[in-house]
């Protein structure tokens, strides 16, 4: 998918961006999130960076459950950036918020114009798989990250147990869309983005990628039998 095709998809969909997340979760990614955040072993002066970050939801989980307070949210999307902004706004009286250096911006993954060796770590939920060049931007993370960064990855995948690929296949192949029309008014960006879970799942060996953009795989994790995959690496 080129970089046209990536905004055709996703900016209608802002608005309703985070209801779809949990459509595709079953419910669950906010516990998801929290767990990248906890994979990253945060610490108070870390210099975090979230690509392809959304409405900041990876931003506002770093906020909230750890003690880092520098940090970057970055996405393709102008639509989407702009209700992360308006987030941080509504979220402006909780204490968390307090002291915290947040920036946004409007940039490609594989070429964010960002300083080299800026960031201690780098994170990406649900959207190293929609990049269109996704070497470029692991290329790209490689070069922002500080010698031994972490650089933590959560993607949806399929369950590795035929008992629940079945049920899950038919729930994002045939019921997705459906919601889809009744969510976001439109069956095909959830359409596209269901069919990209499984090419993801079948025809991409993202470990494989990770080394040979020069990074070593600390773990590759599993999540809720298999509909998610955390993968954390660092910087060699």
């Amino acid at each position: 998918m080129n970089e046209q095709n990536t905004q055709f998809v996703f900016d209608p969909m802002a608005a309703k961006y985070d209801r779809c997340n949990h459509i595709f979760s079953l419910g669950v990614d906010y516990r998801w999130r929290k767990k990248v955040v906890r994979a990253i072993s945060p610490y108070p002066n870390q210099r975090v960076l979230d690509l392809c970050t959304g409405t900041g939801d990876v931003v506002f989980s770093f906020l909230k459950h750890s003690p880092v307070q520098d940090i970057t949210g970055i996405d393709i999307s102008e639509s989407m950036i702009d209700l992360a902004q308006k987030k941080q706004i509504r979220f402006g009286g909780k204490r968390w918020t307090n002291n915290k250096n947040i920036i946004w911006k409007v940039a490609d993954a594989a070429q964010t114009g960002l300083a080299s060796e800026s960031f201690d770590a780098v994170t990406c939920a649900f959207g190293i798989r929609n990049i269109p060049n996704r070497t470029a931007a692991l290329s790209e993370i490689y070069r922002l990250l500080n010698p031994k960064g972490k650089l933590g990855i959560l993607e949806f995948s399929l369950p590795a147990s035929p008992l629940l690929r079945f049920p899950y296949n038919f729930y994002l192949n045939r019921l997705m869309p459906l919601l889809g029309q009744w969510v976001v008014g439109d069956k095909d960006p959830l359409r596209y983005l269901a069919q990209s879970i499984g090419h993801w799942h079948t025809e991409v060996n993202f470990s494989a990628e990770l080394a040979a953009a020069g990074f070593k795989l600390i773990r590759k994790t599993p999540l809720t039998s298999g509909v998610a995959t955390l993968w954390l690496a660092v910087k060699r």
